[in-house]
């Protein structure tokens, strides 16, 4: 009976022993520092389990789905929260996980920078910068310029089915990008007088919304340009066709109606446009000139030019209520209004060479005036002055001389190849191919001519567009042999 008894009253005292030396194993095997105890776990993952005992767990092993807790996420939080990948508490001015981590909270910027998305961008704040935009005209955003182009393209109704399967309608993106590239454009240092760019910047977009042809022509001159910059891109030549073709279309259909002081600016602003289509091609060479072509059409570039002219002559009583009035008011140059006979002021060679004396007048030879118009333009400095002098040459041609050039009279053609090489002394993207290209293609017409007096006049245009002549280079040689003689 001694020893259960015994053994009962001990059996407390036997399990403190065994902690106390459980205690002391696990000391002995750990470092001790200060009043810490510092132990080492070990790695499950070097103890590899047999290959049998592997597969056995692996083949009875069943895949267990564990959800995913329900939790907020933090939409506002800062970005050194998230590039850490935790969660932010969000809190103002900054949150307590960066003050703990000891950097400096970034929250305010990371708010200012999500107060404005960027999918509704102020497109106002884009062009700000560009001088001579009316910013509250065009203080929207994107997605509102979008929805506005898009809005005025669809005015139009009755789109031809073939239309739609030759081009499809572009993106909005695409439209936006076009209409910004057009306020760079109509912005920059270019051609346009200030009263100009007033014009085209402010009152000739604002209307633009409401006319489709309009911002069809708009978004065509600006991807004409595009184009030139991205020629590689094909997206871009299949939205300027489509631009292009929509507004002529809607632009013939709207001049078969009246026009009056409803539709003028509308009118004579696409015919301005439409301008830039016939000079805007990609390249030109002078083999493809009108020149040497049989076809009656090759000369349209030129006789689209006088459109204007003939659009003012409908429009003229309400002449005063349009947008360009100012424009055409200081595009009255007084060199135009010179209706002087006989061959004063007018270049020599030109006069002599197209028989006018001093009883010569417009009705009496079809030189003198297209000649009484160049004369002063050929002593001008080419500058963005007197871009529009320069320019308008073209469309106050009369229908007398033009006829002359549809069959290429020499002489005809000398005056022209005369306005084209002072056109090569400027560089606009839409007028300089093909200005170039048409004043090389007269240097090559009229080269073998057997009038001395022609080749001699020729020397000015084909020393602007950079065209040899062949009695220039025969002379040339001739001296450089010459020279070489007089070495020995």
């Amino acid at each position: 009976m001694t020893a259960p008894l015994d053994s009962t009253l001990c059996f407390p005292t036997q399990i403190r022993r065994d902690e106390e030396k459980t205690q002391k194993l696990a000391v002995s095997g750990n470092r001790i520092i200060g009043n810490q105890v510092v132990f080492r776990v070990k790695n499950a993952r070097r103890q590899r389990p047999n290959k049998s005992s592997q597969q056995q767990a692996v083949k009875f092993a069943e895949p267990t789905f564990h959800s995913r807790q329900p939790h907020r996420k933090s939409r506002s939080g800062c970005s050194n929260c998230k590039k850490r990948r935790i969660k932010c508490d969000e809190t103002k001015p900054g949150c307590r996980k960066c003050d703990a981590y000891g950097i400096t909270c970034d929250y305010s910027l990371a708010v200012q920078s999500q107060q404005k998305p960027k999918t509704v961008c102020s497109f106002a704040d884009k062009y700000s910068k560009v001088p001579g935009i009316e910013y509250a005209a065009f203080s929207l955003s994107m997605t509102e310029l979008a929805d506005k182009i898009d809005s005025a393209l669809s005015l139009a109704p009755n789109i031809d089915n073939d239309l739609k399967n030759i081009a499809p309608k572009p993106v909005n993106r695409e439209s936006v990008e076009a209409f910004y590239h057009f306020l760079i454009l109509s912005s920059e240092d270019n051609a346009l007088s200030d009263t100009g760019k007033k014009v085209t910047n402010e009152a000739m977009l604002r209307i633009a919304f409401q006319i489709p042809y309009l911002m069809h022509a708009i978004l065509g001159v600006a991807i004409s340009s595009r184009r030139r910059l991205l020629p590689w891109i094909s997206s871009i030549k299949i939205a300027e066709s489509y631009h292009w073709q929509r507004a002529i279309t809607l632009y013939k259909k709207e001049l078969s109606t009246s026009i009056g002081a409803h539709n003028m600016d509308g009118l004579m602003s696409t015919c301005m446009l439409m301008g830039v289509l016939s000079f805007s091609a990609e390249e030109y060479k002078p083999e493809n000139s009108w020149l040497f072509s049989s076809d009656p059409k090759a000369l349209n570039w030129l006789l689209l030019q006088s459109g204007l002219r003939h659009l003012l002559k409908f429009t003229s009583p309400y002449l005063h209520q349009s947008i360009w009035f100012d424009v055409f008011i200081e595009s009255n140059y007084p060199i135009f209004e010179d209706h002087r006979p006989g061959a004063d002021g007018l270049h020599p060679g030109l006069a002599e060479i197209c028989e006018i004396d001093e009883k010569t007048t417009e009705e009496t030879n079809p030189y003198h005036w297209p000649l009484r118009m160049l004369s002063p333009l050929l002593e001008l400095i080419p500058s963005r002055g007197n871009f529009p002098k320069i320019t308008s040459f073209m469309g106050r041609l009369p229908p007398n001389y033009t006829a002359l050039l549809e069959k290429k009279d020499p002489r005809a053609v000398l005056i022209l190849g005369y306005w084209l090489g002072k056109k090569c002394q400027e560089n606009h993207w839409w007028m300089h191919p093909r200005v170039h290209a048409e004043c090389t293609a007269v240097c090559m017409f009229l080269e073998n001519n057997p009038d001395p007096r022609i080749l001699k006049l020729l020397e000015y245009p084909a020393e602007n567009c950079g065209y040899l002549l062949n009695h220039v280079r025969e002379q040339a040689i001739f001296e450089a042999n010459i020279d070489f003689l007089c070495l020995f």
